[in-house]
């Protein structure tokens, strides 16, 4: 049945409706079911492994611990973090973040990676699977460069 609208003119009368049945439901559950998800509130922290702000260079989260860095630290892990899970090389990383000094070496970077890890350390538990998990996201390849070896989903760059 259609639905009938009086318009009274200037009365001010709302429009009425009267009986109009509900629309019969054209989605079978079978049809779409399958491509339903549970919505999870907590699924971006509970794949979260790493959170980069850029608005606060001065920190990063580290499985929703805070960790203090260098500026030149996390100068560092942004480069690799926007080349994730790919080997960034000593050269390019030299070339980006010390603009072709005379005294940077591939030791320096190191040295900043070896903090990062250390920092990190320390607000983590002392267990030997946090320290290997630790040194398998940041990664040294020898001769070649640094790698962060982590999944888009695990890292939230903001």
């Amino acid at each position: 049945m259609n639905a009938i609208y009086v318009y009274p003119g200037n009365s001010g009368l709302i429009p009425q409706k009267e009986n109009i049945p509900p629309a019969p439901c054209t989605l079978q559950p079978e049809t779409y079911s399958s491509d339903l998800h549970i919505l999870n509130t907590n699924d971006q922290q509970l794949t979260t492994i790493l959170q980069i702000d850029i608005h606060r260079p001065d920190r990063i989260i580290f499985l929703r611990k805070e960790v203090k860095l260098t500026p030149t630290g996390f100068s560092l892990l942004y480069l690799l973090a926007q080349h994730r899970e790919k080997v960034v090389s000593y050269e390019d990383i030299l070339k980006d973040l010390w603009k072709g000094e005379e005294d940077a070496i591939y030791t320096r970077i190191n040295y900043h990676m070896c903090k990062i890890r250390k920092d990190i350390s320390k607000i983590m538990d002392k267990k030997e699977d946090s320290i290997k998990k630790i040194e398998n996201i940041f990664k040294a390849i020898p001769g070649r460069g640094l790698m962060l070896d982590i999944k888009e989903r695990e890292l939230k760059l903001i």
